[in-house]
């Protein structure tokens, strides 16, 4: 039984929004490459697309054994996930494994235990959701970076609300600026609703 039982569920994203998948790709690019400029200013979803040149070389650095276990904590990650709590919602990680990453179902929970359970508990690791199908997974909302998430009109989760990144501009989508934002209860409450 969770200590968040009756409370309504919030689904949150991992990478892009509690883990900083960017930055370990532009640290382990400037490692390992210092002759390629880094981007000021990112415009797509996939960095590999931001780099067309380069895709391969981003594909296998973000494929390599140990790379989503080093995701450095997003801005204000932790507090995001408290003020969720703090608003009355029972927040879950509901993140996608990369497909060309073996490794990286078991390394995004050995991340989470890291980060999240010596401040939330374990009940973090034990409800994640790490899955393809976020469409199947039940919540008012889901905060993800993602300009768009694949829904279908089976969709158990209420709103997609995309957490806001240089890249994700053109969504249409209630949008939260960051955890800080103050209308993250509004966002929430809204979705509750629809």
């Amino acid at each position: 039984m969770s200590k968040f039982e009756d409370r309504p569920i919030a689904l949150i994203d991992m990478d892009g929004p509690l883990a900083d998948f960017d930055a370990e790709v532009v640290n382990r690019l400037s490692i390992r490459r210092p002759d390629i400029p880094i981007l000021k200013t990112r415009h797509n979803f996939y960095i590999s697309d931001d780099y067309p040149e380069h895709s391969l070389l981003l594909r296998e650095i973000s494929d390599e054994e140990g790379f989503f276990e080093s995701l450095p904590l997003a801005a204000y990650a932790l507090e995001g996930f408290q003020r969720v709590i703090d608003l009355g919602y029972h927040p879950r990680i509901c993140s996608k494994p990369m497909r060309s990453n073996p490794y990286s179902k078991i390394e995004k929970l050995k991340w989470l235990e890291r980060e999240f359970v010596p401040i939330f508990g374990e009940y973090v690791v034990k409800e994640a959701i790490i899955t393809p199908n976020k469409h199947e997974q039940e919540g008012v909302a889901l905060i993800d970076d993602a300009p768009a998430i694949p829904k279908s009109e089976e969709a158990l989760y209420g709103e997609h609300i995309v957490f806001d990144m240089e890249y994700n501009q053109a969504s249409e989508q209630p949008r939260l600026y960051g955890w800080l934002d103050d209308n993250l209860a509004a966002l929430l409450e809204a979705a509750g609703n629809s």
